[in-house]
């Protein structure tokens, strides 16, 4: 797993969309914003199975001035409006993903993307840490 790259921090997204949304309609979306294929290294789906996105030896395109040293995961859903928010199929999905990450980057952090310093956004629609911390009592 470990790579060229220096990773040391794993970023959490939500789509900001129904969890209907496909990995391919994600990949447009990023397409129409001039990216190079789709953004997260990840995607877990309504179902809570994680979907290959883009190769982890590739720099994500999902936190500007983080995305070099980062891995993004991104679920579907909207956490910000009740009717989309996340499944617990997907949180526990999240959370097994989580422990597989520190297998390989034990010290890395991982934060919401609200969390980041210079971001201006609500996603993933929830405290990632709180979360985190919940799930572990």
């Amino acid at each position: 797993m470990k790579g060229s790259r220096a990773i040391d921090l794993l970023v959490i997204h939500h789509t900001a969309s129904p969890r209907t949304a496909s990995l391919e309609e994600i990949a447009r979306w990023h397409a129409r914003r001039g990216m190079q294929g789709i953004g997260y290294h990840h995607v877990i789906g309504a179902d809570g199975v994680v979907l290959p996105g883009r190769e982890l030896e590739r720099p994500g395109a999902h936190a500007r001035g983080h995305n070099l040293h980062s891995i993004g995961l991104c679920v579907v859903g909207d956490n910000t409006r009740p009717e989309h928010a996340w499944l617990d199929v997907q949180i526990e999905s999240l959370l097994l993903y989580v422990q597989w990450f520190r297998t390989f980057f034990p010290r890395a952090l991982v934060l919401g993307h609200r969390d980041l310093a210079g971001a201006s956004t609500l996603c993933p629609g929830l405290d990632v840490g709180k979360l985190l911390e919940r799930r572990a009592a």
